[in-house]
């Protein structure tokens, strides 16, 4: 019972971050606009700060942000297509986590 309820704490509190995260990015990327770009960025910091601590892919999810912030820079140069190169490793990651916590 008590793993059932910590799994929802942690779906409920950490799930609902990625997914706006990656509708911000992907609609500053769409609409051109680098500042919401870093918002959906800085609203997955939190998650890929908390994957850092992971001894499997701690220090995979340090690059990952570094690219998912870079996205942004590309955004300002006007490099949409290599803005979303750069936010898609951030995409794989999330889903094999999810994957992850799925196949428990």
């Amino acid at each position: 019972m008590l793993t059932d309820t910590i799994a929802f704490v942690a779906v409920l509190f950490g799930w609902p971050a990625v997914v706006l995260s990656l509708g911000i990015t992907l609609t500053g990327i769409a609409a051109g606009r680098w500042r919401a770009v870093i918002a959906g960025a800085l609203v997955a910091g939190p998650f890929l700060l908390y994957l850092s601590a992971s001894p499997r892919i701690g220090w995979l999810s340090l690059v990952v942000a570094a690219l998912y912030l870079g996205s942004a820079q590309a955004v300002a140069r006007s490099e949409r297509a290599l803005a979303l190169a750069m936010a898609t490793p951030f995409v794989l990651l999330a889903s094999f986590v999810a994957w992850l916590v799925l196949n428990q």
